[in-house]
Protein backbone atom coordinates (compact mmCIF):
# COMPACT_ATOMS: atom_id res chain seq x y z
CA UNK A 1 0.00 0.00 0.00
CA UNK A 2 2.32 2.94 -0.94
CA UNK A 3 1.11 6.16 -0.36
CA UNK A 4 1.55 8.94 -2.92
CA UNK A 5 4.63 11.45 -2.28
CA UNK A 6 4.23 15.17 -1.55
CA UNK A 7 5.04 17.40 -4.18
CA UNK A 8 7.04 20.84 -3.64
CA UNK A 9 5.89 24.34 -3.62
CA UNK A 10 6.77 26.54 -6.46
CA UNK A 11 10.34 28.16 -6.38
CA UNK A 12 8.74 31.43 -5.50
CA UNK A 13 5.50 32.01 -3.39
CA UNK A 14 3.32 35.64 -3.41
CA UNK A 15 2.61 36.71 0.02
CA UNK A 16 -0.77 36.62 -0.01
CA UNK A 17 -0.88 32.65 -0.32
CA UNK A 18 2.10 33.15 2.21
CA UNK A 19 0.17 34.79 4.47
CA UNK A 20 -2.97 32.83 4.10
CA UNK A 21 -0.92 29.32 5.25
CA UNK A 22 0.82 31.12 8.13
CA UNK A 23 -2.76 32.37 9.04
CA UNK A 24 -4.28 28.70 8.18
CA UNK A 25 -1.37 27.31 11.08
CA UNK A 26 -1.77 29.85 13.07
CA UNK A 27 -5.55 28.76 13.85
CA UNK A 28 -4.07 25.33 15.21
CA UNK A 29 -0.60 26.49 16.72
CA UNK A 30 0.81 29.62 17.42
CA UNK A 31 3.52 30.70 15.00
CA UNK A 32 6.50 32.32 15.87
CA UNK A 33 8.70 32.14 13.21
CA UNK A 34 8.17 31.68 9.17
CA UNK A 35 10.78 30.53 6.64
CA UNK A 36 10.49 30.46 3.30
CA UNK A 37 12.17 27.91 1.25
CA UNK A 38 12.79 26.76 -2.14
CA UNK A 39 10.22 24.38 -2.28
CA UNK A 40 8.20 24.58 0.71
CA UNK A 41 7.16 27.16 3.68
CA UNK A 42 8.57 26.19 7.05
CA UNK A 43 6.99 27.42 10.24
CA UNK A 44 8.25 27.64 14.23
CA UNK A 45 4.91 26.55 16.35
CA UNK A 46 4.61 25.75 19.65
CA UNK A 47 2.47 22.88 20.50
CA UNK A 48 0.60 21.44 23.44
CA UNK A 49 1.22 17.71 23.46
CA UNK A 50 -2.17 16.98 24.94
CA UNK A 51 -3.79 18.44 22.16
CA UNK A 52 -1.10 18.15 19.39
CA UNK A 53 -2.72 14.94 17.67
CA UNK A 54 -6.26 16.61 17.42
CA UNK A 55 -4.61 19.77 16.74
CA UNK A 56 -2.45 18.43 13.65
CA UNK A 57 -5.08 16.37 12.97
CA UNK A 58 -7.35 19.20 12.08
CA UNK A 59 -5.05 21.34 9.87
CA UNK A 60 -3.86 18.26 7.69
CA UNK A 61 -7.66 17.34 6.58
CA UNK A 62 -7.92 21.53 6.67
CA UNK A 63 -4.54 21.69 4.27
CA UNK A 64 -5.60 18.72 1.96
CA UNK A 65 -9.13 20.48 0.93
CA UNK A 66 -6.68 23.29 -0.14
CA UNK A 67 -4.05 21.14 -2.03
CA UNK A 68 -1.60 21.32 0.85
CA UNK A 69 0.32 19.00 2.93
CA UNK A 70 1.96 20.02 6.54
CA UNK A 71 4.40 17.63 7.51
CA UNK A 72 5.70 18.01 11.34
CA UNK A 73 9.16 18.05 12.22
CA UNK A 74 11.04 18.01 15.76
CA UNK A 75 14.70 19.07 15.56
CA UNK A 76 17.17 20.95 18.23
CA UNK A 77 14.12 20.81 20.52
CA UNK A 78 11.98 22.85 18.31
CA UNK A 79 8.83 22.10 16.40
CA UNK A 80 8.54 23.21 12.97
CA UNK A 81 5.86 22.67 10.32
CA UNK A 82 6.42 22.30 6.88
CA UNK A 83 3.82 23.08 4.23
CA UNK A 84 4.85 21.39 0.48
CA UNK A 85 1.96 21.36 -2.49
CA UNK A 86 -0.17 18.69 -2.15
CA UNK A 87 0.32 15.55 -4.91
CA UNK A 88 -1.34 15.41 -7.68
CA UNK A 89 -3.13 11.77 -8.16
CA UNK A 90 -5.19 10.53 -10.73
CA UNK A 91 -9.27 9.80 -10.20
CA UNK A 92 -10.31 7.04 -9.02
CA UNK A 93 -11.25 3.98 -12.06
CA UNK A 94 -13.64 1.52 -10.62
CA UNK A 95 -13.76 -0.45 -14.03
CA UNK A 96 -10.14 -1.41 -13.42
CA UNK A 97 -11.02 -3.12 -10.16
CA UNK A 98 -14.15 -4.70 -11.64
CA UNK A 99 -12.20 -5.71 -14.17
CA UNK A 100 -9.58 -6.98 -11.79
CA UNK A 101 -11.65 -9.02 -9.59
CA UNK A 102 -13.78 -10.45 -12.08
CA UNK A 103 -10.27 -11.80 -13.78
CA UNK A 104 -9.18 -13.11 -10.04
CA UNK A 105 -12.28 -14.87 -9.54
CA UNK A 106 -11.75 -16.81 -13.00
CA UNK A 107 -8.16 -17.36 -11.87
CA UNK A 108 -8.53 -18.22 -8.66
CA UNK A 109 -11.38 -20.72 -10.11
CA UNK A 110 -9.48 -22.48 -12.02
CA UNK A 111 -6.80 -23.05 -9.59
CA UNK A 112 -9.02 -24.33 -7.46
CA UNK A 113 -10.73 -26.98 -9.70
CA UNK A 114 -7.29 -28.36 -10.21
CA UNK A 115 -6.38 -28.43 -6.73
CA UNK A 116 -9.97 -30.05 -6.18
CA UNK A 117 -9.57 -32.36 -9.19
CA UNK A 118 -6.45 -33.72 -7.43
CA UNK A 119 -8.26 -33.47 -4.07
CA UNK A 120 -10.97 -36.48 -5.50
CA UNK A 121 -8.31 -38.25 -7.74
CA UNK A 122 -9.81 -37.33 -10.61
CA UNK A 123 -8.10 -37.19 -14.65
CA UNK A 124 -9.89 -34.85 -16.75
CA UNK A 125 -11.68 -31.38 -15.93
CA UNK A 126 -15.50 -30.61 -16.54
CA UNK A 127 -17.83 -28.24 -15.21
CA UNK A 128 -18.36 -29.40 -11.65
CA UNK A 129 -15.03 -29.17 -10.72
CA UNK A 130 -15.00 -25.24 -11.84
CA UNK A 131 -17.53 -25.25 -9.35
CA UNK A 132 -16.53 -27.29 -6.32
CA UNK A 133 -12.52 -25.59 -6.80
CA UNK A 134 -14.38 -22.14 -6.41
CA UNK A 135 -16.66 -22.85 -3.65
CA UNK A 136 -14.05 -24.64 -1.52
CA UNK A 137 -10.92 -22.77 -2.48
CA UNK A 138 -11.58 -19.50 -4.89
CA UNK A 139 -14.00 -18.30 -2.77
CA UNK A 140 -11.97 -18.83 0.54
CA UNK A 141 -9.25 -17.52 -0.63
CA UNK A 142 -11.00 -14.05 -2.34
CA UNK A 143 -13.39 -13.87 1.35
CA UNK A 144 -9.51 -13.62 2.55
CA UNK A 145 -8.00 -11.60 0.78
CA UNK A 146 -10.98 -9.17 0.29
CA UNK A 147 -11.56 -8.67 4.59
CA UNK A 148 -7.92 -7.82 4.63
CA UNK A 149 -8.13 -5.35 2.40
CA UNK A 150 -11.70 -4.22 3.47
CA UNK A 151 -10.44 -3.53 6.91
CA UNK A 152 -6.97 -1.38 5.69
CA UNK A 153 -10.21 0.69 3.73
CA UNK A 154 -12.03 0.78 6.63
CA UNK A 155 -9.68 1.91 9.41
CA UNK A 156 -8.17 4.25 6.79
CA UNK A 157 -11.40 6.00 6.13
CA UNK A 158 -11.92 6.22 9.79
CA UNK A 159 -8.44 8.25 9.80
CA UNK A 160 -9.85 10.38 7.28
CA UNK A 161 -7.41 9.18 5.32
CA UNK A 162 -7.94 8.70 0.98
CA UNK A 163 -7.72 4.93 0.03
CA UNK A 164 -9.07 3.27 -3.04
CA UNK A 165 -11.05 0.23 -2.98
CA UNK A 166 -9.15 -2.95 -3.48
CA UNK A 167 -7.09 -4.19 -6.59
CA UNK A 168 -6.93 -8.22 -6.91
CA UNK A 169 -4.24 -9.11 -9.22
CA UNK A 170 -5.46 -12.59 -10.93
CA UNK A 171 -2.46 -14.85 -12.16
CA UNK A 172 -3.05 -17.41 -14.37
CA UNK A 173 -1.32 -21.51 -14.31
CA UNK A 174 0.83 -22.57 -13.87
CA UNK A 175 0.89 -20.34 -10.23
CA UNK A 176 -0.61 -22.58 -8.28
CA UNK A 177 -3.00 -20.40 -6.30
CA UNK A 178 -4.57 -18.39 -9.25
CA UNK A 179 -3.45 -14.55 -7.35
CA UNK A 180 -0.96 -12.77 -6.30
CA UNK A 181 -3.11 -11.16 -3.70
CA UNK A 182 -4.59 -7.60 -3.41
CA UNK A 183 -3.98 -4.50 -2.40
CA UNK A 184 -5.57 -1.15 -2.14
CA UNK A 185 -3.76 2.48 -2.84
CA UNK A 186 -3.61 5.22 -0.08
CA UNK A 187 -4.01 8.27 -1.48
CA UNK A 188 -2.39 10.50 0.55
CA UNK A 189 0.35 10.51 3.22
CA UNK A 190 -0.19 9.11 6.86
CA UNK A 191 -1.38 11.52 9.30
CA UNK A 192 0.91 10.06 12.05
CA UNK A 193 2.21 7.03 13.63
CA UNK A 194 -1.28 5.53 15.33
CA UNK A 195 -2.95 6.39 11.62
CA UNK A 196 0.39 4.00 10.02
CA UNK A 197 -0.12 1.44 12.46
CA UNK A 198 -3.89 0.99 12.77
CA UNK A 199 -4.08 0.97 9.24
CA UNK A 200 -0.76 -1.39 8.59
CA UNK A 201 -2.08 -3.91 11.21
CA UNK A 202 -5.88 -4.09 10.37
CA UNK A 203 -5.20 -6.12 7.22
CA UNK A 204 -3.34 -8.67 8.71
CA UNK A 205 -5.19 -8.90 11.75
CA UNK A 206 -8.74 -9.30 9.74
CA UNK A 207 -6.80 -11.78 7.11
CA UNK A 208 -5.63 -13.94 10.22
CA UNK A 209 -8.78 -13.79 11.96
CA UNK A 210 -10.42 -14.94 8.66
CA UNK A 211 -8.21 -17.45 7.90
CA UNK A 212 -7.98 -19.46 10.86
CA UNK A 213 -11.69 -20.57 10.78
CA UNK A 214 -11.52 -21.71 7.12
CA UNK A 215 -8.21 -23.67 8.17
CA UNK A 216 -9.77 -25.72 10.68
CA UNK A 217 -12.90 -26.50 8.52
CA UNK A 218 -10.78 -27.61 5.93
CA UNK A 219 -8.58 -29.24 8.12
CA UNK A 220 -11.61 -31.42 9.45
CA UNK A 221 -12.73 -31.91 6.01
CA UNK A 222 -9.36 -33.76 5.47
CA UNK A 223 -9.41 -36.33 8.07
CA UNK A 224 -12.66 -37.44 5.83
CA UNK A 225 -10.40 -37.16 2.38
CA UNK A 226 -11.22 -39.23 -0.23
CA UNK A 227 -8.35 -42.41 -0.09
CA UNK A 228 -6.24 -42.24 -3.77
CA UNK A 229 -3.97 -44.57 -4.53
CA UNK A 230 -0.75 -44.17 -4.12
CA UNK A 231 -0.11 -44.51 -7.89
CA UNK A 232 -2.60 -41.15 -9.07
CA UNK A 233 0.00 -38.64 -9.90
CA UNK A 234 -2.86 -35.96 -10.63
CA UNK A 235 -3.51 -33.32 -13.11
CA UNK A 236 -0.19 -31.78 -14.62
CA UNK A 237 -0.47 -28.07 -15.94
CA UNK A 238 2.81 -26.34 -17.21
CA UNK A 239 4.96 -28.84 -15.74
CA UNK A 240 3.49 -28.55 -12.20
CA UNK A 241 2.26 -31.87 -11.22
CA UNK A 242 -0.66 -30.93 -8.75
CA UNK A 243 -0.71 -34.02 -6.94
CA UNK A 244 2.87 -34.15 -6.36
CA UNK A 245 3.54 -31.12 -4.00
CA UNK A 246 4.11 -30.59 -0.85
CA UNK A 247 3.37 -27.28 1.17
CA UNK A 248 5.64 -25.63 3.87
CA UNK A 249 4.95 -26.38 7.59
CA UNK A 250 5.60 -23.11 9.62
CA UNK A 251 5.45 -23.17 13.44
CA UNK A 252 1.92 -21.68 13.46
CA UNK A 253 0.39 -24.38 10.80
CA UNK A 254 2.51 -27.10 12.38
CA UNK A 255 0.36 -28.16 15.25
CA UNK A 256 -2.53 -28.14 12.70
CA UNK A 257 -0.65 -30.46 10.56
CA UNK A 258 -0.62 -33.05 13.05
CA UNK A 259 -4.14 -33.40 12.25
CA UNK A 260 -3.77 -33.76 8.34
CA UNK A 261 -1.14 -34.85 5.74
CA UNK A 262 1.11 -32.10 4.24
CA UNK A 263 0.84 -33.46 1.18
CA UNK A 264 -1.70 -31.32 -1.53
CA UNK A 265 -3.36 -34.28 -2.83
CA UNK A 266 -4.58 -35.62 0.52
CA UNK A 267 -5.03 -31.94 1.80
CA UNK A 268 -8.88 -30.33 1.63
CA UNK A 269 -8.86 -27.31 -0.89
CA UNK A 270 -10.23 -25.52 2.13
CA UNK A 271 -7.82 -26.01 4.61
CA UNK A 272 -5.51 -25.20 1.50
CA UNK A 273 -7.17 -21.97 1.27
CA UNK A 274 -6.72 -21.50 4.56
CA UNK A 275 -2.98 -22.14 4.62
CA UNK A 276 -2.51 -19.47 1.77
CA UNK A 277 -4.55 -17.07 4.16
CA UNK A 278 -2.30 -17.60 6.93
CA UNK A 279 1.04 -17.64 4.61
CA UNK A 280 -0.22 -14.30 2.53
CA UNK A 281 -0.80 -12.75 6.34
CA UNK A 282 3.16 -13.17 7.64
CA UNK A 283 4.42 -12.45 4.24
CA UNK A 284 2.79 -9.12 4.05
CA UNK A 285 3.77 -8.49 8.27
CA UNK A 286 7.43 -8.84 6.94
CA UNK A 287 9.11 -5.61 8.25
CA UNK A 288 10.21 -3.85 4.53
CA UNK A 289 9.03 -1.09 2.66
CA UNK A 290 5.56 -0.55 1.92
CA UNK A 291 4.32 -3.88 3.07
CA UNK A 292 2.28 -3.93 6.07
CA UNK A 293 4.84 -5.43 8.63
CA UNK A 294 6.84 -2.05 7.14
CA UNK A 295 3.88 0.04 8.16
CA UNK A 296 3.53 -1.70 11.18
CA UNK A 297 7.33 -1.66 12.09
CA UNK A 298 8.00 2.09 11.03
CA UNK A 299 5.32 3.22 13.02
CA UNK A 300 6.81 0.95 16.36
CA UNK A 301 10.19 1.81 16.00
CA UNK A 302 10.75 4.74 14.11
CA UNK A 303 13.04 5.23 11.00
CA UNK A 304 15.71 2.77 12.46
CA UNK A 305 13.59 -0.16 11.00
CA UNK A 306 15.50 1.20 7.06
CA UNK A 307 18.17 -0.99 8.70
CA UNK A 308 15.33 -3.87 9.34
CA UNK A 309 13.81 -3.56 5.64
CA UNK A 310 17.18 -3.68 3.79
CA UNK A 311 17.99 -6.66 6.05
CA UNK A 312 14.49 -8.54 5.08
CA UNK A 313 15.63 -7.70 1.17
CA UNK A 314 18.92 -9.52 1.38
CA UNK A 315 17.50 -12.67 3.29
CA UNK A 316 14.99 -13.09 0.59
CA UNK A 317 17.65 -13.20 -1.80
CA UNK A 318 19.46 -15.21 0.16
CA UNK A 319 16.36 -17.82 0.66
CA UNK A 320 15.28 -17.34 -3.21
CA UNK A 321 18.68 -18.80 -4.22
CA UNK A 322 18.85 -21.76 -1.85
CA UNK A 323 15.56 -22.45 -1.54
CA UNK A 324 12.25 -21.26 -3.26
CA UNK A 325 13.39 -18.82 -6.40
CA UNK A 326 9.95 -16.98 -5.37
CA UNK A 327 11.41 -15.11 -2.91
CA UNK A 328 13.97 -13.37 -5.78
CA UNK A 329 10.73 -11.90 -7.21
CA UNK A 330 9.16 -10.78 -3.47
CA UNK A 331 12.49 -8.94 -2.55
CA UNK A 332 13.47 -7.15 -6.51
CA UNK A 333 9.56 -6.22 -5.74
CA UNK A 334 10.17 -4.30 -2.22
CA UNK A 335 13.11 -2.52 -3.55
CA UNK A 336 11.16 -1.47 -6.50
CA UNK A 337 8.46 0.15 -4.07
CA UNK A 338 11.07 1.47 -1.77
CA UNK A 339 12.98 -0.47 1.27
CA UNK A 340 12.87 2.41 3.05
CA UNK A 341 9.71 3.52 4.29
CA UNK A 342 8.62 7.48 4.50
CA UNK A 343 7.79 9.15 7.72
CA UNK A 344 3.75 9.66 8.74
CA UNK A 345 3.75 13.49 8.26
CA UNK A 346 3.27 13.45 12.40
CA UNK A 347 6.52 11.45 13.36
CA UNK A 348 6.32 13.30 16.79
CA UNK A 349 3.37 11.60 18.71
CA UNK A 350 4.21 8.53 20.44
CA UNK A 351 2.31 5.38 20.25
CA UNK A 352 -0.06 4.31 23.46
CA UNK A 353 0.61 0.69 25.40
CA UNK A 354 -2.37 -0.89 23.82
CA UNK A 355 -0.69 -0.54 20.39
CA UNK A 356 2.82 -1.93 21.37
CA UNK A 357 0.91 -5.00 22.69
CA UNK A 358 -1.29 -5.24 19.19
CA UNK A 359 2.24 -4.64 17.93
CA UNK A 360 4.08 -7.84 19.57
CA UNK A 361 0.83 -10.13 18.60
CA UNK A 362 1.79 -9.02 15.16
CA UNK A 363 5.24 -9.74 15.26
CA UNK A 364 4.05 -13.54 16.86
CA UNK A 365 2.17 -14.34 13.92
CA UNK A 366 4.83 -13.17 11.36
CA UNK A 367 6.81 -14.96 13.10
CA UNK A 368 4.96 -18.51 13.98
CA UNK A 369 3.52 -17.73 10.14
CA UNK A 370 6.42 -17.23 7.79
CA UNK A 371 8.14 -20.44 6.61
CA UNK A 372 11.07 -20.80 3.95
CA UNK A 373 9.65 -23.11 1.43
CA UNK A 374 5.98 -22.32 0.73
CA UNK A 375 5.76 -24.73 -1.79
CA UNK A 376 7.68 -27.75 -3.00
CA UNK A 377 7.68 -31.34 -5.09
CA UNK A 378 8.86 -33.89 -2.84
CA UNK A 379 12.81 -34.66 -3.49
CA UNK A 380 12.36 -38.41 -4.48
CA UNK A 381 14.82 -39.78 -2.27
CA UNK A 382 14.67 -43.52 -1.45
CA UNK A 383 17.61 -45.53 -0.18
CA UNK A 384 18.36 -49.67 -0.90
CA UNK A 385 19.38 -51.26 2.59
CA UNK A 386 20.43 -54.86 3.62
CA UNK A 387 20.78 -56.73 0.59
CA UNK A 388 21.29 -60.64 0.96
CA UNK A 389 21.45 -63.12 -1.18
CA UNK A 390 20.02 -67.02 -0.13
CA UNK A 391 19.76 -70.08 -2.06
CA UNK A 392 16.62 -72.23 -1.85
CA UNK A 393 17.23 -75.71 -0.49
CA UNK A 394 14.81 -76.93 -2.53
CA UNK A 395 14.97 -75.65 -6.46
CA UNK A 396 11.44 -74.66 -7.88
CA UNK A 397 9.93 -77.23 -10.43
CA UNK A 398 11.97 -76.87 -13.56
CA UNK A 399 14.95 -75.23 -12.10
CA UNK A 400 18.57 -75.93 -12.69
CA UNK A 401 19.61 -72.42 -10.05
CA UNK A 402 18.07 -70.74 -8.11
CA UNK A 403 18.85 -67.63 -5.55
CA UNK A 404 16.69 -65.45 -3.16
CA UNK A 405 17.46 -62.19 -3.66
CA UNK A 406 16.49 -59.43 -1.00
CA UNK A 407 16.29 -55.43 -0.35
CA UNK A 408 14.59 -52.83 1.84
CA UNK A 409 13.38 -49.84 0.11
CA UNK A 410 13.48 -47.09 2.33
CA UNK A 411 11.36 -43.79 1.49
CA UNK A 412 13.17 -41.36 2.47
CA UNK A 413 10.27 -38.29 1.79
CA UNK A 414 8.03 -36.87 4.25
CA UNK A 415 4.85 -38.73 2.47
CA UNK A 416 4.33 -42.18 1.63
CA UNK A 417 4.69 -43.17 -2.23
CA UNK A 418 3.91 -46.05 -4.24
CA UNK A 419 6.69 -47.82 -5.48
CA UNK A 420 7.27 -50.63 -8.21
CA UNK A 421 10.72 -52.84 -8.74
CA UNK A 422 12.14 -53.91 -11.91
CA UNK A 423 14.95 -56.49 -12.34
CA UNK A 424 17.10 -58.31 -15.63
CA UNK A 425 19.58 -60.11 -15.80
CA UNK A 426 22.75 -58.31 -17.37
CA UNK A 427 25.79 -60.47 -17.23
CA UNK A 428 26.09 -64.64 -17.69
CA UNK A 429 28.96 -67.02 -17.02
CA UNK A 430 28.73 -71.31 -17.84
CA UNK A 431 30.66 -73.80 -18.05
CA UNK A 432 32.15 -74.73 -21.27
CA UNK A 433 33.93 -78.06 -20.78
CA UNK A 434 36.90 -77.45 -17.86
CA UNK A 435 36.70 -73.87 -19.07
CA UNK A 436 34.31 -70.73 -18.21
CA UNK A 437 32.03 -68.96 -21.10
CA UNK A 438 30.53 -65.49 -20.48
CA UNK A 439 27.36 -65.43 -22.90
CA UNK A 440 26.59 -61.98 -25.06
CA UNK A 441 24.06 -61.21 -27.43
CA UNK A 442 21.47 -63.52 -28.44
CA UNK A 443 22.97 -66.00 -26.55
CA UNK A 444 22.93 -64.43 -23.37
CA UNK A 445 19.22 -63.16 -24.48
CA UNK A 446 18.24 -66.52 -24.94
CA UNK A 447 19.57 -67.75 -21.83
CA UNK A 448 17.96 -64.93 -20.19
CA UNK A 449 14.76 -65.31 -21.68
CA UNK A 450 14.01 -68.72 -19.35
CA UNK A 451 14.11 -67.05 -15.99
CA UNK A 452 11.83 -66.91 -13.71
CA UNK A 453 10.94 -64.37 -11.16
CA UNK A 454 8.89 -64.88 -8.09
CA UNK A 455 8.01 -61.22 -6.09
CA UNK A 456 7.30 -61.90 -2.60
CA UNK A 457 5.61 -58.13 -1.76
CA UNK A 458 4.53 -56.76 1.58
CA UNK A 459 1.67 -57.94 3.24
CA UNK A 460 1.67 -61.53 1.73
CA UNK A 461 1.13 -60.51 -1.92
CA UNK A 462 3.05 -62.31 -4.44
CA UNK A 463 3.48 -61.61 -8.45
CA UNK A 464 5.22 -64.25 -10.84
CA UNK A 465 6.87 -63.02 -13.86
CA UNK A 466 8.95 -64.10 -16.70
CA UNK A 467 11.63 -63.22 -18.68
CA UNK A 468 15.06 -61.66 -19.24
CA UNK A 469 13.84 -57.93 -17.93
CA UNK A 470 10.86 -57.92 -15.69
CA UNK A 471 8.82 -55.43 -14.04
CA UNK A 472 5.80 -54.82 -11.49
CA UNK A 473 2.33 -53.96 -12.78
CA UNK A 474 1.31 -50.65 -11.48
CA UNK A 475 -1.40 -52.02 -9.96
CA UNK A 476 1.14 -54.58 -7.82
CA UNK A 477 2.89 -51.53 -6.58
CA UNK A 478 4.68 -51.33 -3.08
CA UNK A 479 3.58 -48.49 -0.83
CA UNK A 480 6.21 -47.13 2.12
CA UNK A 481 5.00 -44.60 4.35
CA UNK A 482 7.30 -41.50 4.51
CA UNK A 483 9.59 -40.48 6.76
CA UNK A 484 8.70 -40.09 10.51
CA UNK A 485 6.58 -44.05 10.41
CA UNK A 486 7.13 -47.35 9.05
CA UNK A 487 9.09 -45.95 6.17
CA UNK A 488 10.60 -49.10 4.81
CA UNK A 489 9.63 -52.38 2.92
CA UNK A 490 11.67 -55.50 2.12
CA UNK A 491 10.87 -57.16 -1.15
CA UNK A 492 12.34 -60.23 -1.87
CA UNK A 493 12.43 -62.07 -5.42
CA UNK A 494 12.93 -65.38 -6.12
CA UNK A 495 15.25 -65.83 -9.35
CA UNK A 496 14.93 -69.25 -11.45
CA UNK A 497 16.29 -70.64 -14.27
CA UNK A 498 15.69 -73.81 -16.53
CA UNK A 499 19.39 -73.44 -17.79
CA UNK A 500 22.51 -73.78 -15.22
CA UNK A 501 25.05 -71.04 -14.52
CA UNK A 502 28.02 -70.74 -12.64
CA UNK A 503 26.94 -66.88 -11.83
CA UNK A 504 25.25 -64.15 -12.93
CA UNK A 505 24.66 -60.59 -12.92
CA UNK A 506 20.86 -59.41 -11.93
CA UNK A 507 20.48 -55.59 -11.97
CA UNK A 508 17.68 -54.43 -9.24
CA UNK A 509 15.76 -51.40 -10.06
CA UNK A 510 13.06 -49.09 -7.53
CA UNK A 511 11.01 -46.03 -8.92
CA UNK A 512 8.56 -44.35 -7.08
CA UNK A 513 5.08 -43.20 -9.00
CA UNK A 514 4.48 -39.50 -9.86
CA UNK A 515 8.28 -38.40 -9.46
CA UNK A 516 9.93 -35.47 -11.64
CA UNK A 517 12.92 -35.68 -9.57
CA UNK A 518 14.64 -38.40 -8.23
CA UNK A 519 12.11 -41.21 -7.44
CA UNK A 520 14.43 -43.86 -8.51
CA UNK A 521 17.61 -46.33 -6.91
CA UNK A 522 19.77 -49.37 -8.45
CA UNK A 523 21.84 -51.83 -6.94
CA UNK A 524 22.73 -55.05 -8.07
CA UNK A 525 23.00 -58.65 -6.94
CA UNK A 526 25.83 -61.81 -8.06
CA UNK A 527 24.37 -65.04 -7.20
CA UNK A 528 27.14 -67.74 -7.52
CA UNK A 529 26.11 -71.30 -8.20
CA UNK A 530 29.10 -72.95 -8.94
CA UNK A 531 33.10 -72.16 -9.77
Amino acid sequence: MAAPGPGPLPSSVAGSELDRLRAIVSSYFPVYETRLGPQSVLLAVHVDPATLESKFDGLRRDLWERRYVPILRRQSGEDFIEVIRRPTTKPFQGWVNLGLLAATIATTAFAGALIWLAYVGGTSLNWSDLGWGWLYFGLPVMTILGLHELAHFLVARRHHVEASLPYFIPVPPPFLFGTFGAFISIREPFPDKKALFDIGAAGPIAGFAASLPIALAGLYLSAHSPVLPLSYCGPTIFGVDYGNLLIGTPLFWYVLTLFAPPSIVSLSPLALAGWVGLLVTAINLLPAGQLDGGHVFRALFGDRTRYVSYAIVLVLFVIGVLYYTGWLLFGILILFLGARHPPPLNDVSPLDVKRYAVGAAVAAVLITGFVVTPIAEPPGLIALQDQTITYPTTLPPGAAIAANLSTTIVNQDPVAHGFVVSASVENVSVKNGTGTTYLTGSALAAWANTSTWVFSLPHGRSVTLSGGSVSLPSADYVAINGTGGANRATVVVTFSNSQAAIAAVIDWTTNEFCATVGGSASTSFTPVWGS
